[in-house]
C-alpha cells in the first residue's frame, strides 16, 4: 500500500473516532481539528494524533461531576481551596427542625468558606440512623458536625468523632455528659421547665388536676420540662398523673396518648405537653370531646400559637430554633479556623399565651 493511500486512510480512521468519542461542542471541535492536522502530517503523525484525541475524549469522559450528596456517605471531603465541610444533622422532619434547617441554609449563603450538607432520620428515636450519620461524617472527613443529638445512645459516636477532630456543635438538646463537644446552643430545658411550671401553677389550685404527657423518657431535655411543672406544682395540692405512654414528640402517637389519659382520667383540669406536636393533638381531642382542659405545650410551633388565638390551647413555652440554628452554623465555621467557641449557649424561651401569640405565628 503507497503512503498516501495508507494517509488517507488514517484520516478517515481519526475522523470516525472523534465523532464517536464526542460528547459535547467542545469535543467535537477537537477532533475536527485533529482530523485537519492530521491531513497535512504523514500516516504516523496522524496515528500519533488519534491516539491522543482518543485518551483525551476518554478522560473527558470518564471524569466524574462534582455532586453534592445527599448522605455522608457518599459526600468526600474538600480539596484545599474549597468549603469546609458541616454536616447538619437533626432528629426527624417536622416543622421545628425544618426551621432549623432553613435558618442553617441563610447562614451557609452568607458564609463562603463552608458548605453544609443535611441529614435526618424517619422518628426522633431512630438511634442507629443518627449513629450511622455521625460515623459516615467522620468517614468521610467533615470538619465540623452540627447536631440535636437524640438522646445519650448517640453520645459515644459523638465521642469518636470529637476524638478524630470533628468539631462538634450540638444544637437544640445540650449534654452536660459530652464534655468534648465544641460548643452547645440551645434552650436551658431546666429554665424552660421551671417557666412552665411556674405559669401552670398559677393556672391551678387545690383539688384540681394535670395530666403530664411525656416525650421521650431518659431524654434528659425533654425529662427536664416535665420535671419543671412537677416541682413547681409539690405541696399545692394539685393532683399530677403522668400519662402511661411516651409521645415521642410525635402528633400521631400524642393523640393515642392523649386519649389514654383521658379515658383514664375524664376529669383533668389541665394536660402539658414535653412537645407541642402532641399538644396540639390532645388540644384537637379535647376539643372533638367536647371538654374544657387546658393545654399547654412546649416548642413554641406556630401552628400552637394559632390555636392558643383561637383559645383551643391555652399556651406554650416557645424555643427560637432559627437563632440555635444560625448560631451554631456560625460558630461552627468559627471553631474551623482555630476560634473560639463558648462550651454553652442558652438561646432562651418564653411563656405565649393569648397575648403575645401573634409575635410566634412564625419561627424565630
Amino acid at each position: 500500500m503507497s503512503k498516501r493511500l495508507m494517509a488517507l486512510v488514517a484520516v478517515v480512521s481519526v475522523t470516525v473516532l472523534g465523532t464517536a468519542c464526542s460528547s459535547d461542542k467542545k469535543k467535537t471541535d477537537s477532533s475536527s481539528s485533529t482530523t485537519s492536522a492530521a491531513a497535512a502530517t504523514s500516516a504516523a503523525a496522524t496515528t500519533s494524533s488519534a491516539a491522543e484525541t482518543s485518551s483525551s475524549a476518554a478522560a473527558e469522559t470518564s471524569s466524574p461531576a462534582a455532586v453534592t450528596s445527599s448522605s455522608a456517605a457518599e459526600t468526600t471531603s474538600a480539596p484545599a481551596g474549597e468549603p469546609a465541610k458541616i454536616a447538619f444533622i437533626t432528629k426527624f422532619p417536622v416543622s421545628f427542625f425544618t426551621a432549623m434547617d432553613d435558618a442553617a441554609k441563610k447562614a451557609d449563603e452568607a458564609d463562603d468558606s463552608v458548605a453544609v450538607d443535611y441529614f435526618t432520620c424517619k422518628t426522633p428515636t431512630d438511634f442507629a440512623c443518627q449513629i450511622g450519620q455521625i460515623e459516615d461524617a467522620v468517614t468521610k472527613k467533615y470538619k465540623a458536625i452540627v447536631i440535636t443529638p437524640m438522646g445519650p445512645e448517640v453520645r459515644p459516636a459523638m465521642k469518636k468523632a470529637a476524638a478524630a477532630g470533628v468539631k462538634v456543635m450540638l444544637a437544640d438538646n445540650n449534654d452536660s455528659e459530652f464534655p468534648e463537644k465544641t460548643g452547645a446552643f440551645a434552650t436551658d430545658n431546666a429554665v424552660g421547665g421551671q417557666k412552665a411550671g411556674a405559669y401552670i401553677k398559677t393556672l391551678l389550685k387545690s383539688g384540681d388536676s394535670i395530666g403530664l404527657m411525656e416525650g421521650v423518657h431518659g431524654n434528659p431535655n425533654l425529662d427536664a420540662r416535665i420535671k419543671g411543672v412537677q416541682d413547681a406544682l409539690k405541696g399545692t395540692g394539685v393532683k399530677v398523673v403522668v400519662a402511661g405512654g411516651e409521645t415521642g414528640c410525635d402528633a400521631a402517637k400524642g393523640a393515642t396518648v392523649a386519649e389514654d389519659l383521658l379515658t383514664k382520667n375524664p376529669n383533668l383540669t389541665a394536660i402539658y405537653s414535653a412537645c407541642d406536636d402532641p399538644a396540639i393533638a390532645a388540644a384537637k381531642l379535647v376539643k372533638t370531646k367536647g371538654k374544657k382542659i387546658m393545654v399547654i405545650g412546649f416548642d413554641g410551633l406556630p401552628d400552637a400559637a394559632k390555636l392558643i388565638q383561637s383559645g383551643d390551647m391555652q399556651a406554650t413555652i416557645a424555643q427560637f430554633p432559627g437563632t440555635m440554628a444560625k448560631l451554631a452554623v456560625e460558630a461552627a465555621s468559627k471553631a474551623i479556623k482555630g476560634e473560639k467557641v463558648e462550651s454553652f449557649n442558652d438561646t432562651g424561651s418564653e411563656v405565649v399565651t393569648k397575648e403575645n401569640a401573634a409575635k410566634f405565628l412564625n419561627f424565630q
